[in-house]
């Protein structure tokens, strides 16, 4: 929670976030997703946890899972 409160901070206009859910108490779930939804840049996630991605306001996804394998 300290890196996202230092992000917060700090406004980058890219956020990668990989898994951001792996390590956290997942009652703090709804405090990083409203964090995130105030972000104002782009933002790149990957997570397997719908509960976490049902939470954030998302414009666009690309669903790597429906991709055709050449």
């Amino acid at each position: 929670l300290v890196a996202f409160a230092k992000l917060r901070m700090e406004e980058p206009g890219l956020l990668i976030l990989d898994e951001p859910t792996n390590h956290i108490n997942f009652r703090h779930i709804p405090v990083i997703a409203e964090a995130l939804n105030e972000y104002k840049g782009a933002m790149i996630l990957v997570s397997h946890v719908p509960e976490f991605v049902e939470k954030i306001r998302i414009d666009d996804v690309l669903d790597l899972s429906k991709s055709k394998k050449k």
